[in-house]
């Protein structure tokens, strides 16, 4: 759940890109949390019309998340449901990594696959045929000539998870005691049922319970079309027919659809949007190879990514705190099955790793000190979280260094390693004695340090203040 900060810049981002109305429904859903329609149209004020309008574009573009709410029948009163609406702010902060997402894909797949992706991104999500017939338009030529290129290019997308099915429109949120075993009540007293959304739920977590109710299995997120899976295997095509679900069964037995036919369904029902976890994830692995090229060398850098290449499938998040750990073994086979390691010797291999993974670095964690002594200590981990930590302060210290100069930067960094100075330390090692107290001023007053009453004299002593979010 973003913070104070974070609901501001998600309601600033909406207006420049939809307009006052909308921005007033992602406020209210911002800042208030989950809402019924109602609710919505009460506190912001909008009417009926315009609010269908605002919550429909904001589906569109998966900002907001719909779901089905069950409530209790009060007495005889049976249980009803309502749909509600909640915000996903990550998505809507994601927005302003678009151009970072199309240079990905640029780098990775061509432009061809950028112009889609692009498409996606301005659309929010579409059908594959409304993907056909854009990029035809595009280029003024007939769906026909371009259709076979663009599902070439669609097809490497979903292979490498740049895109993926939308996940459930309004999917249903389940009480937590359905999910935990009963408990023993005792003869004669009523059964009381959880509430979907009692008081203990932070708003995080209904967030978090809503998702992973709406998103579908690693498989059905991206699986193909059948005519694509059709034009490269027909035996598999036919065994995903024969596993879909019966009511599917039953409508293509009845209307007695040939391949072709359900084929030409599923590209016109199917809607697709742009996988935001695997940008981050490429962005992510991208930050740390620059880390560690910036801090060691070109060496170690390739000797990081390929790690990252190689642990990549295990990845279960894109804000995951370490890979999964690598022998020694596979480490050297990684980097010399890589373009750049493939000549690197094995001494310089097992010195690097070393390196990365001494107690003044601390980018690779050995899984003895994390897992215990049973795993030996010979394999390796990626400790992700350090290394974007470094980086970030690497960020602040630039920002610093360029709105307030060399001294300024010094103080941050001394304070950054102490923890706590009082004004007169400050000056003496950060070799400023004579301004130290309006450098200081400077810093206080954009909040990028802290006062702290001590009980001790002099009273007053100065620490770092100053948190970057981890959002890569």
């Amino acid at each position: 759940m973003a913070t104070a900060f974070g609901r501001k810049l998600c309601c600033d981002l909406i207006q420049t890109h939809f307009g006052d109305l909308v921005q007033k429904v992602v406020k209210e859903l911002a800042y208030r949390g989950p809402l019924a329609l109602q609710d919505i149209a009460r506190f912001s004020g909008l009417n009926a019309a315009a609010l269908k309008s605002s919550i429909l574009v904001l589906v569109q573009h998966s900002c907001v998340q719909a779901f089905k709410v069950e409530h209790e029948g009060v007495g005889t009163a049976p249980a009803r449901t309502s749909t509600s609406y909640v915000a996903i702010s990550d998505n809507i902060l994601h927005r302003m990594r678009f151009p970072k997402f199309l240079m990905v894909v640029r780098e990775e797949l061509g432009e061809e696959a950028e112009s889609l992706v692009e498409g996606l991104l301005e659309h929010g999500r579409l059908t594959l045929e409304q993907i056909i017939q854009r990029t035809a338009a595009k280029a003024g030529k007939a769906e026909g000539q371009l259709a076979k290129e663009v599902k070439e290019t669609f097809r490497s997308l979903v292979e490498a998870h740049f895109i993926e099915r939308c996940p459930a429109a309004e999917p249903s949120l389940q009480p937590k005691d359905a999910q935990e075993p009963p408990k023993k009540v005792p003869r004669g007293a009523a059964k009381v049922r959880g509430p979907i959304l009692d008081a203990q739920d932070a708003g995080a977590e209904v967030i978090q319970r809503i998702l992973r109710a709406a998103s579908a299995s690693e498989t059905e997120r991206f699986q193909l079309p059948i005519t694509m899976v059709t034009l490269s295997d027909p035996a598999l095509a036919n065994d995903l027919v024969d596993s879909a679900p019966t009511g599917q069964k039953r409508k293509h037995e009845t209307l007695k659809m040939d391949s072709k036919t359900a084929a030409a369904v599923d590209e016109k029902e199917v809607l697709w949007r742009v996988n935001y976890e695997e940008f981050l994830r490429k962005l992510r692995h991208q930050t740390c190879v620059e880390m560690v090229k910036t801090r060691i060398d070109t060496g170690a850098a390739a000797i990081l990514s390929a790690m990252l290449q190689v642990t990549r499938k295990q990845e279960t998040s894109a804000r995951q705190h370490y890979s999964v750990p690598l022998s020694m073994d596979a480490i050297v086979q990684a980097v010399r099955s890589s373009p750049e390691g493939q000549h690197m010797p094995l001494e310089r291999i097992r010195g690097v790793v070393s390196q990365l993974a001494a107690d003044g670095i601390g980018y690779l964690s050995r899984s003895g000190e994390r897992a215990g002594p049973s795993d030996g200590g010979n394999s390796y981990a990626i400790n992700m979280r350090n290394i974007i930590e470094a980086r970030q302060k690497n960020e602040v210290e630039g920002i610093i260094l360029q709105r307030f100069g060399r001294e300024c930067c010094r103080i941050y960094r001394l304070l950054s390693i102490k923890g706590q100075l009082e004004q007169k330390q400050i000056g003496e090692r950060a070799m400023a004695p004579k301004n130290v107290k309006e450098l200081l001023y400077r810093l206080l007053k954009e909040q990028y340090v802290q006062v702290q009453v001590c009980a001790c004299s002099p009273p007053f002593s100065f620490q770092l203040s100053m948190s970057v979010a981890s959002d890569f």
